[in-house]
């Protein structure tokens, strides 16, 4: 009885079951060189995404398509040729001529003059200065490739004061190939121009207009963390998350609601960095601004309360709740939206989400804490003083201000630091006040890595040390990975075979070791996909990072050239000709 009789069944079972072990047995002596469809799921990519496979040895180029020189006259061609502005998605993916004379030869990956989307006089004349003092044609080349890059391509939106008055700036940033601002990712993107501003008042306008739009969008939906391009700018909103929300968003408005406590510390950063670059200007200072602050410790306030009453043990109302319809665990908050528990008389402030946008496990979480109470105590020194103009209720602000700064700094000394069995006193990434505690670190800022970069506490602090050599270990961070191409912190976001470059590039400005320091950039440079860009995340067993993901974030782009400005001011031996500091103020004052 062919393929159908009792006697074939059991052969058929048993070749399946063969068949299914030597699958399972490939698969896993394969998992080391899986590629990113491995993850296409698990991601949320751009629905054109592509990653472009970069081979050593592949790129052999005319002599005359290799210059280290983008020349004015080769940027009036490249208007005259470029027709309608292309797709940066799909442009970030694709090599550009010149190339530079460096064993890399990196693309020149700008966009057209014409297609760009803010131009600073300020930035590009250091853009110059920095590639006429650079040893490495390579680096020179990334440098002129991402230091502008949020400039070039992402301010979508941006409105002049128009014979209307400062209160009229307007400035709208997306976070790059995703088409909506997040108010951190906008704020670290915009911070690496901030040392420019008193050089070049459009770029001032900018900043200013930037801070004018996140107030609005504080005063819409506080606790959200990304928004739609504002209504009057008329420029095309993307599809909006709508998950269930509490309090309920404004979703005409509001991209993706999640609470964030660094999106609201990162208000105050936009603010504090303009008004410490520009002479101590207080023109944004208004009541919408005012209003924003009063938003922002408005949840702060409720989000201190804890999930049980102290003396009834009876739990709480939330004022916060997140559902979301998806089979990622780190996409949604459990016990119905709210979160895990956390405990009273702690003094710290809950956040839902990380600034991976992944869901905290425990939700006190101490780098956003961190982030929070160094702004707080930025704006008492900078103008929530006796320099506040006296048509604002400067006391009200003061008093909660200084009870928040009393309160996270308490609690994050008596909670965010732990004896660990091995490393001794540590950080805690996140805690709960029961004594629960989450031992890892991610790539996104804030961080624990980020802690001296945020202005939280200096380099050479002890426990800061244990923390540091914690989380840039195999054995002390689940989240350091390390592959035979790439190597650095990662995160659940992308998933355990990606790292970040952002890692690195907080791991150097974190750094006094030269070598350290040196081995870092060396790694980024061989690791771009040979694109001249920054990117998201980096397979770790991927030849020259060819694999990766997100072709065009903004983001590490400004890291990056924060990271160059940086040596070039504290550790300029390591990558000028002649060695010599650089500062900003002085190259733009001649």
């Amino acid at each position: 009885m062919p393929f159908g009789g009792r006697h074939f069944r059991p052969r058929v079972v048993a070749l399946t079951l063969v068949a299914f072990t030597l699958y399972i047995i490939f698969s896993r002596k394969n998992e080391s060189q899986s590629t990113g469809e491995d993850i296409q799921e698990f991601v949320q990519f751009p629905k054109n995404f592509q990653p472009q496979p970069v081979i050593e040895g592949e790129f052999e180029h005319n002599k005359k398509e290799i210059s280290d020189d983008v020349s004015a006259a080769f940027l009036k061609k490249l208007d005259k040729k470029t027709g309608k502005c292309p797709n940066y998605v799909e442009y970030s993916q694709s090599r550009h001529s010149p190339y530079s004379s460096g064993k890399f030869q990196y693309p020149y990956m700008r966009p057209a003059p014409k297609c760009r989307t803010f131009v600073s006089s300020a930035v590009e004349r250091v853009i110059q200065d920095l590639k006429s003092r650079l040893r490495d044609p390579d680096l020179a080349r990334l440098v002129e490739n991402c230091l502008p890059n949020t400039l070039d391509t992402t301010i979508l939106w941006h409105r002049g004061r128009e014979n209307k008055g400062v209160s009229n700036l307007q400035s709208f940033v997306v976070t790059g190939d995703i088409h909506a601002e997040w108010l951190r990712d906008a704020a670290r993107q915009l911070s690496v121009y901030q040392p420019f501003i008193k050089h070049d008042q459009k770029l001032k306008d900018l900043m200013v207009g930037a801070i004018n739009t996140q107030a609005n969008y504080l005063l819409i939906s506080p606790y959200c963390n990304a928004f739609h391009p504002p209504p009057q700018s008329n420029v095309k909103k993307g599809e909006t998350a709508m998950d269930d929300v509490y309090p309920r968003p404004d979703w005409r408005q509001v991209f993706e609601c999640k609470y964030e406590l660094d999106s609201l510390a990162s208000f105050l950063t936009l603010t504090n960095d303009y008004y410490e670059n520009s002479n101590g200007d207080l023109s944004f200072l208004s009541e919408l601004w005012m209003r924003a602050l009063e938003k922002v410790l408005i949840v702060m306030k409720r989000e201190s309360f804890p999930s049980f009453d102290k003396k009834t043990g009876q739990a709480l109302a939330f004022y916060y709740a997140f559902k979301r319809q998806t089979n990622i665990g780190s996409e949604t908050l459990p016990l119905a939206g709210i979160g895990n528990p956390v405990n009273y008389d702690t003094g710290l402030v809950r956040s839902a989400f990380r600034p991976s946008d992944d869901a905290t496990i425990l939700q006190f979480f101490i780098p956003a804490n961190a982030h929070m109470v160094t702004e707080l105590k930025r704006l008492r020194t900078n103008f929530l003083n006796e320099k506040m103009p006296s048509q604002f209720p400067a006391e009200t602000f003061i008093t909660a201000v200084d009870s928040f700064i009393e309160s996270i700094t308490s609690g994050i000394e008596n909670y965010g630091i732990v004896n660990h069995p091995k490393w001794g006193k540590v950080y805690a990434y996140e805690v709960d006040g029961y004594g629960g505690n989450v031992f890892m670190d991610d790539a996104n800022i804030p961080s624990l890595l980020s802690l001296p970069d945020i202005g939280y506490l200096d380099i050479d602090d002890e426990i800061y040390q244990n923390t540091r050599k914690m989380i840039l270990a195999k054995d002390g961070n689940p989240y350091y990975l390390k592959g035979t191409h790439f190597e650095g912190i990662g995160g659940p976001h992308i998933g355990i075979h990606n790292a970040w470059p952002m890692s690195l590039l907080v791991k150097m400005r974190t750094s006094n070791d030269d070598e350290e320091i040196t081995e870092s950039l060396n790694l980024i440079m061989k690791t771009s996909a040979n694109l001249g860009l920054m990117h998201e995340s980096v397979h770790v067993n991927s030849p020259h990072g060819k694999q990766y993901t997100r072709s065009w974030f903004a983001w590490c782009n400004s890291e990056f050239g924060k990271t160059i400005l940086h040596l070039a001011a504290h550790k300029p031996h390591l990558i000028f000709k002649d060695g010599v500091p650089y500062n900003i103020d002085e190259a733009l004052s001649r």
